[in-house]
């Protein structure tokens, strides 16, 4: 059985905002929303400054406190597949009222800090990132990582060491928004995330992230070399 996460490497992010468009598309994900977003903030001072780029969705937590939070305000709709990715089971809302799939989904939302959570405004009905499971069943690699165009997202099996996801991690210092004794851990790893506490607030929501709220840069400066040998073709169960 596959272990699916992503590795994103924010030494290649130049922000050009494609893996936003290309899951709205392929998702079908509405204006005013979305599964996906770069977040930026800008370190320095005049004339030395520099914009730093920041990819943000699910991050497929171990522990998802989104799960959790379903399961005590409704029916449970959210859970975990054998395969490590957070998706949503709309079969079990189909018997619900507006009202219990909103009380359900509210808690899901403020249940997750990276708030990746949202009501979908065209359905009425709760939508996040889902590692695009219907392209992974395909053999396909999510739709931001497919059309990333400097390559900072790499989409795989990270249970398999030879795995280019597995080699990333192991090669390169890797860190996850959401700490493991927080439920996180398992979906998505960052390459160039220094240590130091992270403002949960400021991730969320469309404002540019502002240098104070994090309590030193998290952006590393490290430039080394990364892997080699992955595409946007490649498979997901390839690139060993």
């Amino acid at each position: 059985m596959p272990r699916w996460g992503m590795v994103i490497d924010l030494r290649r992010c130049i922000g050009c905002n494609a893996c936003t468009v290309a899951c709205k598309a392929e998702n079908e994900v509405p204006l005013g929303v979305w599964r996906t977003h770069v977040r930026y903030y800008e370190k320095g001072r005049y004339p030395y400054v520099k914009r730093h780029f920041f990819p943000i969705l699910c991050d497929h937590c171990e522990e998802a406190p989104c799960i959790e939070a379903s399961e005590n305000n409704g029916v449970g709709s959210f859970y975990k597949t054998d395969d490590g990715i957070v998706l949503i089971d709309y079969k079990k809302l189909e018997k619900r009222t507006p009202s219990q799939i909103k009380t359900e989904t509210k808690a899901a939302i403020e249940a997750c800090p990276l708030e990746a959570v949202f009501i979908n405004p065209l359905t009425s009905l709760p939508e996040k990132c889902t590692f695009c499971s219907h392209r992974v069943e395909k053999g396909l690699v999510p739709a931001c990582a497919q059309t990333c165009i400097g390559r900072a997202r790499v989409f795989g099996d990270i249970s398999d060491r030879k795995s280019v996801v597995a080699k990333l991690i192991a090669s390169n210092p890797t860190r996850t928004l959401m700490p493991a004794d927080d439920g996180g851990g398992s979906g998505v790893y960052y390459i160039g995330l220094e240590a130091g506490h992270i403002d949960y607030e400021a991730l969320k929501g469309g404002r540019q992230i502002d240098p104070k709220d994090f309590d030193n840069d998290i952006i590393s400066q490290n430039t080394g070399p990364v892997f080699k040998g992955w595409t946007p073709n490649t498979p997901v169960n390839h690139g060993k």
